[in-house]
C-alpha cells in the first residue's frame, strides 16, 4: 500500500493562519503523519524545495511546474513506484486529478475542503463548473460532514460520497480552568470569516468585553486593514499569525471562541476549542452543526443581534460556559486524530481493493 497525495496549492510544511495556508495545512500534516505510521505517503506540492522527508514513511515532493507538467510529474512517481491510489485536495489538486485520471488506472480521491457552490459570499462560476466536473469524474469523494455529502449526491447522485470527519490532538488542546470573559476569534481575516459580522455584534452586547483575534491577513491584504480600521472603537487586539503549535495559549485564556463565517465545510477551530473546553458560538448553517452542535456551545440564526445575544448569555454564565465546555471535550475526544487516521486507513484499504 503506498499513497500519493496532491495539494497543489498549499503546503503542510507552511505554517497555518495567513496567505492561502490554514486549516487545511494542518488537516494534511496531521492526517498523514498519522497514516504514514502505516504505509508510505507522498504528498506532491507546488514549490522549488524538492523532497523534504519528515518522517518514517513521509515525504512531501515539491514540483514547480504548471498543472498540466505537475500531473506528468506525479505520473512519472507512479511509474517509479506505483501508487496505490491518489487523493487530491482542494480544487485546484483535483485539476492535475483529472489529467492523472484520463493517464492512468488508479483509484482517484477527492476532498473538496470547500465548495464553491455552498458559499453565500461571492462565487467562482470557473471554479463551481471545474468543482462540478471533479465531482463526475473522481471515483470517491471524501466529505467531513454528512450535510455535506448529502448536498454534494443531489449535484452528482453518481459518484460515491463517503463521510469521515476531520480529527484534533487531544492531547495538545485540553482543558484547563475557564474563569475569563474575553472572546477569541482563530483564523485567516478573510471575508468569508465574517469577522465584520462579529466586530458589529459586538457593538450591541450589553457590557464591555475584549476580542481577541488571533490570524493573519489572507491574499488580499487590504481585507485585514480595513477590518483593523473597522474595528478600531471596540476593545480588539489584532495578534496576527500564531504558529499552530502556540494557539494552545489563547484557547486557554478565552472565555468563549467565536467563529462567525458565513461558511464552514467542517471548522477545525471548532473542534480545537471544544478539545480545549470553550463553548463556541457560531451561526446554525455552517459544518459545525455536526461537531459543536447545542451541546458543546451556541448556534444562532444569521445575524449580528442573534450572535450578540449569544454572547451576553454565556459571558454572564459562567457555569453554563463550564457545561457546555466539559460536553465540548467529551465530544472532541472521539474525533482524537489517532481514531480518525485508522478511519481513513480502512477506507483507503477498501478502495485500493476496488
Amino acid at each position: 500500500m503506498r499513497i500519493g497525495v496532491i495539494s497543489y496549492h498549499s503546503s503542510p510544511l507552511m505554517p497555518a493562519g495567513a496567505g492561502t495556508s490554514g486549516g487545511m495545512n494542518v488537516f494534511i500534516a496531521r492526517l498523514y503523519k498519522e497514516l504514514a505510521r502505516w504505509f508510505p505517503i507522498d504528498i506532491f506540492t507546488c514549490g522549488s524545495k524538492g523532497t523534504v522527508r519528515i518522517g518514517k514513511n513521509l515525504q512531501v515532493i515539491h514540483h514547480d511546474h504548471s498543472l498540466d507538467d505537475f500531473a506528468d510529474a506525479v505520473i512519472k512517481e507512479h511509474q517509479s513506484t506505483p501508487y496505490s491510489l491518489i487523493h487530491t485536495h482542494y480544487w485546484l489538486s483535483g485539476l492535475i486529478g483529472m489529467q492523472i485520471y484520463k493517464k492512468l488506472s488508479i483509484p482517484w480521491v477527492h476532498s473538496y475542503h470547500t465548495i464553491e457552490v455552498f458559499k453565500q459570499i461571492t462565487r467562482d462560476k470557473t471554479r463551481i463548473e471545474i468543482e462540478t466536473d471533479i465531482l463526475k469524474k473522481c471515483h470517491y469523494v471524501l466529505s467531513p460532514t454528512r450535510r455535506e455529502a448529502f448536498d454534494l449526491a443531489q449535484i452528482e447522485p453518481h459518484t460515491k460520497v463517503m463521510t469521515i470527519p476531520h480529527g484534533v490532538e487531544t492531547h495538545t488542546f485540553k482543558p484547563s480552568p475557564n474563569g475569563h470573559d474575553s472572546l477569541l476569534f482563530v483564523g485567516r481575516v478573510d471575508p468569508i470569516k465574517g469577522l465584520e459580522v462579529l466586530i458589529d455584534a459586538l457593538g450591541l452586547v450589553d457590557r464591555d468585553v475584549t476580542l481577541n483575534v488571533v490570524g493573519g491577513a489572507a491574499k488580499d491584504r487590504s481585507a485585514y486593514v480595513d477590518l483593523k480600521s473597522y474595528g478600531r472603537n471596540q476593545q480588539i487586539n489584532f495578534k496576527g499569525r500564531v504558529a499552530h503549535d502556540r494557539l494552545v495559549h489563547h484557547y486557554s485564556t478565552a472565555g468563549i471562541v467565536v467563529i462567525p463565517s458565513y461558511y464552514e465545510s467542517f471548522g477545525l477551530v471548532g473542534l480545537e476549542a471544544m478539545a480545549s473546553a470553550r463553548p463556541v458560538i457560531a451561526f446554525d448553517d455552517t459544518g459545525l452543526v455536526e461537531t459543536v452542535g447545542n451541546d458543546a456551545g451556541i448556534l444562532v440564526s444569521r445575524n449580528e443581534k442573534n450572535l450578540a445575544r449569544a454572547i451576553s448569555y454565556l459571558i454572564r454564565n459562567k457555569e453554563r460556559r463550564y457545561e457546555l465546555g466539559l460536553t465540548g471535550r467529551k465530544k472532541a475526544v472521539k474525533y482524537d486524530w489517532r481514531a480518525i487516521a485508522a478511519i481513513y486507513r480502512k477506507t483507503y484499504e477498501a478502495i485500493a481493493k476496488t
